[in-house]
């Protein structure tokens, strides 16, 4: 195993630490909390009551799930790159091949004057559980917002409940592979149509960044410190 190799199995190490101490965290409970539906057997948290004033939800049977250590290889994911016709960071493969997880939503990134970075109040990831793999990341990437790729943005989340996709920049990409994360309003992709979506000089004006790298994002969507390089 050469040195990337060794820096990159550590950074899958410490995302499952990040996330294992938000699920051992009674504050975070019910960021691992869904509809029973979307959960599969093997991430199904038994362990976990649900709390007796949420039983009556009207909308679903609603469980707890657990994360569970990824199955997903590094082909599958060279293998959905190639298919996208771009690359994600390095530090997002790492998070995709560190835990699979049911839902993931965390608050956007704070202002410092009580509003969040780029005016993205809240952030989500697609599906990442064992029966879907990857294929809620690419159905989001390709099918909902593929003409983007085009212009240099691959969306990997999405922001306030569908408000518009959070993408990587890959036209700022930096010497360690890293990309700026960016968020677009639904409805200016939609005025631009299938067409302007693809042209990189009409969604410009349209970017809102709210983070430079992945890595600054991950403080926020996971908690904890940034991964240490020593």
């Amino acid at each position: 195993m050469n040195e990337k190799d060794t820096g990159f199995g550590a950074e899958i190490e410490d995302i499952r630490r990040r996330i294992d101490e938000r699920y051992g965290n009674e504050r975070f409970r019910m960021l691992f909390y869904d509809v029973a539906d979307n959960i599969p057997a093997d991430m199904r948290d038994a362990e976990r009551e649900v709390p007796e004033e949420l039983q009556g939800e009207d909308d679903g049977e609603w469980a707890f799930w657990k994360p569970v250590a990824s199955t997903i290889s590094k082909d599958e994911i060279d293998a959905l790159e190639a298919r996208l016709g771009a690359a994600f960071p390095p530090s997002f493969r790492a998070m995709l091949e560190a835990y699979h997880l049911v839902s993931w939503t965390s608050a956007g990134m704070s202002d410092g004057q009580g509003g969040y970075v780029g005016g993205c109040m809240s952030f989500a990831l697609p599906a990442l559980t064992t029966e879907n793999r990857l294929s809620e990341l690419e159905r989001n990437a390709a099918e909902d917002w593929g003409g983007m790729i085009a212009a240099g943005y691959l969306p990997f989340a999405i922001g306030e409940d569908g408000q518009g996709p959070i993408c990587f920049d890959l036209k700022q990409r930096s010497a360690d592979g890293d990309c700026p994360v960016i968020w677009i309003l639904h409805d200016d992709l939609f005025d631009l149509g299938e067409d302007g979506v693809s042209m990189r000089e009409k969604v410009e004006p349209h970017v809102r960044q709210i983070a430079d790298s992945f890595e600054d994002m991950k403080a926020i969507l996971l908690g904890g410190e940034e991964v240490s390089n020593t």
